[in-house]
This record gives C-alpha cells, structure tokens and sequence, in this order.
C-alpha cells in the first residue's frame, strides 16, 4: 500500500506546516522516502521523494531558489518542504507561478520542528506500510493457495487476482493455450496471443523490480504485458501468467502487481501439479488398457465395455492397429544436447507424439487408442468397414506430417493389422500390424508403410523359411551371397535384386545401378560362381530370387530393429 503526501500531511508532526502551491495534488503524490537536501540538487534526490530543506544552499538569492525548485521538480520528488525564518521568508511569484504550473506542493515548516523528528515520523509510517503490504501479500497468497487447494478452476485464480491488480489476468499452458482467464480479458485474449508467439525473441525485462528475472514486459499494439512463467520444482515451464496493463501503472502500483503475479504463478504451478498428476495417473491407466487390449489380457467383453467406457473409449466400432518403428531415436537424441538421459529424453518424446496421435484423430474424426510397449508405438485406429485405407492413410499422412514439426528427421515405419474389418478382434489386429512391420522393413526398408493384407506372397516366403527341410534346401542358395558381400562388400545381392527388376536386362541393370556395362557382367558373373546357378536358366534364377527374399526377410523377423 502506497502512502500519499496527503498522508503525511496528517502526522501530528506536519500539523503545523502550511500548503503553500498544488494543495488538490496532495492525494495523488506518492512517498517512498524522505529526505534532507539542499542547493545543488545534481542526483541526490530519486523519483517520489519529500525533500526537506532551509534554503541555506540558496543564500537568501530568489533567483538561486526558484533554480533549487526547479530541479527538485525535475526530479520528480513528492513535494518540498522549506523551513522559514532564517534563510526562506516568503513564496516568491514566480516560484509560486512554476510550482503550480508543474502542480507541484510546497510546503512551509515552522523553523523550530527539527527534520529529524519528521524524518522519523514519515519513516515510521513508510515502515507501518510495509508491514501493510507484507501482510496484504500473504493474505492474497492464503487466498491464491486456498483456491486451488479447493479444486477451482484457473479462471477462478485469474479473477482473484484480477480483482487485487486491477487489470486483465490470462494464464495458459507451457503451449499458449488458454487455460484460464478472468472477466473482461476476452478483448485481450488475442493480445497475448500475439505475445506469446514473440515473447522469447522481443521481450523486454523490468530494469528494476527484483522479480524481473522472471517477469518480461513486452510492449505491443500500445499495452505493456507483463508475462511470469510458472515453474515447478523441476525447474520445467508448465505456463505463463499474463497481466495486461492498458493503463501504465505507476512504479508502486507496478510492484504490487509483480507480487500479485509471482504469489498467482505459485499457485498455478500447484494447479498444474495437480492436473499433471491426474493426467499421468490417467495416461498410465489408458496405457494399460490399449495394452492389455493387444495382449488379449481382458477376459469378457463386459470387462472390456466397462474399463472403455471409464476412459472414454468406444469400442463397440471396428477397430484396425497400426504399430510404428521408431528407428534413429538414438541419433536424434545425440544431435539434440540433452542434459537428460536417452530413456528419460525418449519417454517425453513419447508423450508428445502420443497427444500428436490424438490430434490428428480428432482432425479425421476417427477414434484412437495409443500406447508405447516394447519399444514400439501401438495405435489402435476406429476405420469405417468400406473404404478403410483412405482413413488409414490420410490419418497417417496428417500424423507424419505432425511429427515431422516435433521431431524434425525422425524416421518410423508403419505396420497396418487389416485382415478384417470387425469389432472386438484388437489382438488380431495387433499381430497382424507386428507381422506387417516387420515384413515391410524386409520389403520395404525403414520409413515405409504396409498394410498386413499386402504381405501375402512375404508371408507365404516365411512359412518356407519355418520350414526346416525347405529351409536348408532353399537358404543355401543365397547364404554365399550375403557371406561374400560382407567380407567384400560388393552388394551382389543387391545388384540380382536389381537385374530381376530390371526383367534381366543388362544395359538398363547398369544404367540403373550408375555401373560400367563390363562391372555388371563381372558381377553377375560372380553371382553365378558363388551359386554353381545360371542366370540364363529360368528355374535357377527363381531358386535364386526365392532363396534371397526368404533370407532377408528371415533376418528382419528375427532382427526388427535393423
């Protein structure tokens, strides 16, 4: 609470004193400080000042005096007050003209009140509301504190301490969305939208509130924003406290503000524990759900009906699965200076991508299940039964396109579990996206997608490969193949795959491969030689072709994450 000179002015001390100019000025002039100066002013007095004075600096010269007020008025003190009677007799004209033209008080003291009784009068009343305001700001906090711990909204704190600052509160997430605001901020929203979005690259901090390593002020469409961030003790932003001041509030009005705001931050940071901790609980329980779901661990579908419906899942629609490889996590996380470890770094990535993947669910308009187990990202993904590839894909677009913004160069493979279109079938559905994974890796490569009903004659390839008698009758086709590329690292496997796309034909093979026509040949040649096949004999060459595809995919089943 500020004290005014009109304040002062009530102390028995200042009874006797007389209002010389600016009388009606008295309430609106503030005191922070008194003190005793004479001539010369230079920079011994600060802003809101009352500056005692006998005039001896000015040895009895009016024009030396009316220099003396005039600096004091340029210093914006509170007002002056002169003892008379030895060195000051009288108010000059145009001292009296220049102080009411700057609405300026001058007060006259009797010479026989000592200034060091007023000093301590005015500075006990400065200390009294101090404590004023010590406890003002912990009644705001208990009140701030009580709010929260009750259940209130944030809006209810935002109108809490709208209602002490005297100015528009809006708070949002560490994101900037809007999470709660008080009544009559509505103009203002757009505002700190705007705000939020510059912020970090024009912000201007206080120059001398102790709070300004915290508070920025921007300045923007002519309105000062204060802005806090909310801090946990993990030292994480959770959001920010926004306070509009349309008005510019003087330096007292401002402090208060500041205290209102750091007292309204701590409280918000508790709101944002409590709701963090009611979301994890519930992320762990919808986790457990969408994995025990894939696992078949829910035994009736009454079971099923009931646990959905307490997450806020329908179930009762079909349902495909989709599981997602994450591969160059690692390289991503040591491009990235975590001071967090890869686990910890991962698991917040998840987090992320997993509130992308419902997202883009609700953009399409489709239901989503999501969850993270053994080390892949499981989407359970509602698809109408005519036409499901369309909703698959432009849902996976729109996803591919969203994490390519919060993970810029990550690479996933998708897997789609699509046999059937029917309800209640999300184990199924999640071996079937597992077994698609894992044969579009072999097919494929890394950051493609394939839907389970696409892998037919893969599938067909790796029963063979079960098969032990077919195995080690069909393998060993390939096997000098793969040994010979890996000592010498030639790629003849490679160029067979490349010559069979190429329907056989040389001249294109090379062209394709950028190789001499005479580098082809030697290498086919070698593949011949390492074979005891002829490529020139049809059943050879898919002896050859069978033997290859059933090894690659053979070492993607039992290597996924290669």
């Amino acid at each position: 609470m500020k004290i005014t000179l009109a304040q002062v002015m009530e102390l028995d001390i200042m009874k006797p004193a007389i209002i010389k100019t600016a009388q009606e000025q008295l309430p609106y002039r503030q005191v922070e400080w008194v003190s005793i100066t004479e001539a010369p002013v230079e920079n011994f007095i600060r802003q809101n000042e009352l500056v005692l004075t006998t005039g001896i600096g000015c040895n009895q010269e009016p024009k030396a005096f009316y220099a003396f007020v005039q600096d004091v008025i340029k210093s914006e003190a509170s007002g002056l007050a002169v003892a008379i009677g030895r060195f000051v007799f009288e108010l000059s004209e145009d001292v009296r003209t220049l102080a009411e033209n700057e609405q300026f008080p001058i007060l006259f003291l009797p010479w026989e009140i000592r200034f060091a009784d007023i000093t301590q009068a005015v500075t006990a009343k400065l200390v009294d509301s101090k404590q004023d305001d010590w406890q003002f700001t912990q009644k705001v906090q208990q009140e701030l504190l009580s709010l929260m711990l009750a259940g209130n909204h944030l809006s209810a704190l935002a109108e809490h301490v709208a209602g002490y600052a005297a100015v528009p509160i809006v708070i949002t997430d560490a994101q900037g969305r809007i999470k709660g605001k008080s009544h009559g901020a509505e103009p203002v929203v757009g505002l700190v939208s705007k705000v939020y979005k510059h912020m970090r690259t024009s912000g201007q901090e206080s120059e001398h509130h102790p709070l300004e390593r915290k508070i920025q002020t921007l300045h923007t469409d002519g309105t000062d924003v204060h802005i806090l961030p909310i801090i946990q003790a993990n030292e994480q932003i959770q959001g920010y406290v926004f306070a509009v001041n349309r008005d510019k509030m003087d330096s007292s009005d401002l402090a208060t503000a500041f205290i209102l705001l750091e007292h309204a931050g701590t409280a918000a940071a508790f709101w944002f524990l409590q709701e963090n901790t009611v979301q994890e609980t519930e992320a762990r329980m919808r986790n457990h759900f969408v994995a025990d779901l894939a696992q078949g661990l829910i035994e009736t579908e009454a079971q099923l009906k009931t646990r959905a419906e307490a997450l806020g899942y329908e179930v009762s629609v079909p349902y495909i699965a989709i599981v997602g490889m994450l591969h160059n996590m690692e390289e991503l996380y040591s491009r990235s200076d975590q001071v967090a470890s890869f686990k910890d770094w991962q698991l917040s990535m998840v987090h992320y991508i997993e509130e992308e993947i419902y997202y883009a669910g609700v953009t399409v308009e489709r239901e989503t299940m999501s969850t993270f187990m053994d080390g892949q990202l499981l989407i359970y993904l509602a698809v109408p039964c005519e036409d499901y590839r369309t909703t698959v894909n432009g849902f996976l677009d729109l996803l591919d396109r969203r994490l390519a913004h919060l993970i810029p160069d990550v690479e996933i493979t998708w897997g789609i579990g699509d046999q059937q279109i029917n309800t209640y079938a999300f184990e199924d559905r999640y071996q079937e996206a597992k077994q698609a994974l894992l044969l579009g890796i072999g097919r494929k490569g890394q950051g493609s997608r394939i839907f389970y009903t696409d892998t037919r004659i893969d599938r067909v390839l790796y029963k063979i490969g079960q098969e032990r008698e077919l195995r080690s009758l069909v393998l060993d086709y390939a096997a000098p193949l793969f040994a010979y590329d890996e000592q010498r690292q030639m790629d003849l496997v490679g160029t067979f795959v490349a010559y069979q796309r190429n329907q056989n034909k040389v001249t294109q093979t090379a062209r394709f491969l950028h190789l001499h026509r005479q580098s082809l040949l030697y290498r086919l040649r070698k593949i011949e030689a390492l074979t005891h096949l002829s490529l020139a004999n049809p059943d050879d060459v898919f002896l050859l072709d069978l033997s290859i595809r059933i090894s690659m995919i053979q070492h993607h089943m039992q290597t996924p994450n290669s």
